[in-house]
C-alpha cells in the first residue's frame, strides 16, 4: 500500500465518522486559532505603540525638570536651549517643548465659522528632526520665523480635517486668542502631530476625543517665541528635546545635557533634571509586549495538548473498532509499517484539517479584535506555516502510539475478536 492509498482510506474513515472527527478537531482548532489570533493582534498592537513612540522622536533624548521639587531658578531657559546646541558635545539640535492653550476661530470653505480650543506646542525648527514623518502639506517653520516670533503654525492632519473640513489648509488663517492677546496665525504646514501630543492617530478617535461641547480641539506646533506672545506665559521651560549627531550615544548626550544644566543653574547635588532616551522606550515596549504576547500564546497553546490527547483517544477507539479489519489485512500480508502508516496518516489529516480551520478562524479573530481597538493586525506567512507544521506535529506525536498498537496486533487475536 502506498501513501495515496493510505490517504484515501484515512479520508474515507474520517468522512464515515464525521461528527466524531469534528469534535476531535475542536481542540486543535481552538488551539491554533487562539495562538494565531493572539500573536497577530499582539504584534499589531506592539507595532502601533512603537510607532507612537517613534512619532515622539525615537532618535531624541527628552530632558525634563522635576517640577515637584524645583525652584524658579532651576527651570530651563531659552538661552539654555541655544547653549546646549553649541556647548554640549555630540548635540546637533535642541528644541524647547512648551504647552499652551488658546481659543481659535476658523473660517472654513463653506463660509461658516468654527470655534475651537487649540492645544499649542511651542517648539523651534529643530523638533522636525525628531518627528518620524515629514509634513504632508507645506513646510515646517524656519529658524528665522522662530527668531522673529512670526505668527505661523503647523497644524495636525486630523485637526485640519475637523476644523476646516479638509487637510491641505496651507495658507489658511485662524484667529488665536489667549490671556487677552489675539493673533492672526497663518498655517504653513500640515503634519501628523496629534500622536505626539495625545497618542491618537485615527479619525474616529480624533472625533471622539477632540470634539467638545463648545466646538473642536485642534493641535498645533508654533514657534515657542510666538506662543509666549499669545499666552503671556513665563519663558522658562520644564521639558526640552535634545537630538544628537549621527551615531551619537544618546545616553552620553543625556548625561552631558543634565550636567550642563546643573552647572548653569548651580545645583550639582540635586536630581532636579531627568533624562529619558526615547529609543529605550521603543526597546522596552517592544520587549514587554512581545513577552506578554508569547506568554498568552503559550497559554493558548495548552489547548493544543488537550486536542492532541483527544486525537490519541479517538485513534485508540478507532483501532478497537477496526480490530477485525486489521486482522484481515495482516493475514493477507500487510506489513507492520503499512498498518502504522495508515493510522498515522489518519491522525495527521485530522490535525491538519483542524489546523487549517484554526488558521482561518485565528486570522479572522485577529482582524476582528484589532478592528475594535483601531489598529492593524500583523499576521505573517511564517506564523501560518509554523501553526500548520505544529498541528501536523501534534497529529504525528499523538498518533504514534495508537498506530503502533494497531500495527503490532497479532492477526489471529484480531480475527478472534467480535
Amino acid at each position: 500500500m502506498n501513501l495515496s492509498e493510505s490517504l484515501k482510506i484515512a479520508i474515507k474513515c474520517i468522512r464515515a465518522n464525521w461528527m466524531r472527527s469534528v469534535l476531535t478537531m475542536l481542540g486543535i482548532i481552538i488551539g491554533i486559532g487562539s495562538v494565531i489570533m493572539i500573536v497577530g493582534a499582539g504584534t499589531g498592537v506592539r507595532d502601533y505603540i512603537v510607532s507612537l513612540i517613534e512619532d515622539m522622536g525615537s532618535n531624541a533624548v527628552m530632558v525634563s525638570v522635576d517640577t515637584t521639587s524645583a525652584d524658579d531658578s532651576d527651570y530651563i531657559t531659552l538661552e539654555d536651549v541655544d547653549n546646549i546646541k553649541t556647548k554640549v558635545n555630540g548635540v546637533e539640535r535642541c528644541s524647547p517643548m512648551m504647552i499652551g492653550f488658546a481659543s481659535a476661530t476658523i473660517k472654513n470653505v463653506t463660509g461658516t465659522t468654527t470655534s475651537a480650543t487649540a492645544t499649542i506646542v511651542g517648539v523651534n525648527a529643530d523638533i522636525q528632526y525628531a518627528m518620524a514623518s515629514e509634513c504632508a502639506y507645506g513646510r515646517f517653520f524656519t529658524d528665522e520665523e522662530y527668531s522673529s516670533s512670526s505668527p505661523v503654525a503647523l497644524i495636525g492632519s486630523n485637526s485640519a480635517d475637523l476644523a476646516f473640513g479638509y487637510q491641505d489648509v496651507v495658507g489658511q488663517y485662524m484667529t488665536v486668542s489667549s490671556s487677552g492677546a489675539t493673533m492672526n496665525v497663518k498655517i504653513v504646514g500640515v503634519a501628523d502631530i496629534e500622536s505626539l501630543v495625545s497618542g491618537v492617530s485615527s479619525m474616529s478617535d480624533m472625533t471622539s476625543m477632540f470634539t467638545t461641547d463648545s466646538g473642536v480641539m485642534i493641535v498645533m506646533f508654533m514657534p515657542c517665541t510666538t506662543l509666549l506672545q499669545i499666552t503671556g506665559a513665563d519663558s522658562t521651560l520644564s521639558t526640552i528635546f535634545v537630538i544628537g549627531e549621527d551615531e551619537a550615544d544618546n545616553d552620553a548626550i543625556a548625561n552631558a545635557t543634565v550636567n550642563y544644566l546643573k552647572a548653569a543653574h548651580g545645583n550639582y547635588s540635586s536630581s532636579i533634571y531627568q533624562s529619558q532616551n526615547m529609543a529605550t522606550y521603543v526597546e522596552i515596549v517592544d520587549i514587554i509586549i512581545s513577552v506578554l504576547t508569547m506568554f498568552i500564546a503559550g497559554v493558548g497553546a495548552i489547548s493544543l495538548i488537550v486536542g492532541g490527547i483527544g486525537v490519541m483517544n479517538i485513534m485508540l477507539v478507532s483501532v478497537t473498532e477496526r480490530t477485525r479489519e486489521i486482522g484481515i489485512r495482516k493475514s493477507l500480508g500487510a506489513k507492520t509499517k503499512v498498518i502504522t502508516l495508515q493510522f498515522l496518516t489518519e491522525s495527521i489529516i485530522l490535525c491538519l484539517i483542524g489546523g487549517i480551520i484554526g488558521v482561518v478562524l485565528g486570522v479572522a479573530g485577529a482582524y476582528a479584535v484589532c478592528a475594535i481597538v483601531g489598529v492593524s493586525p500583523s499576521v505573517t506567512w511564517w506564523i501560518i506555516f509554523i501553526a500548520l507544521l505544529f498541528s501536523c506535529g501534534v497529529g504525528l506525536f499523538f498518533g504514534i502510539y495508537p498506530a503502533r498498537k494497531a500495527a503490532k496486533m497479532s492477526p489471529i487475536d484480531a480475527l478472534r475478536r467480535e
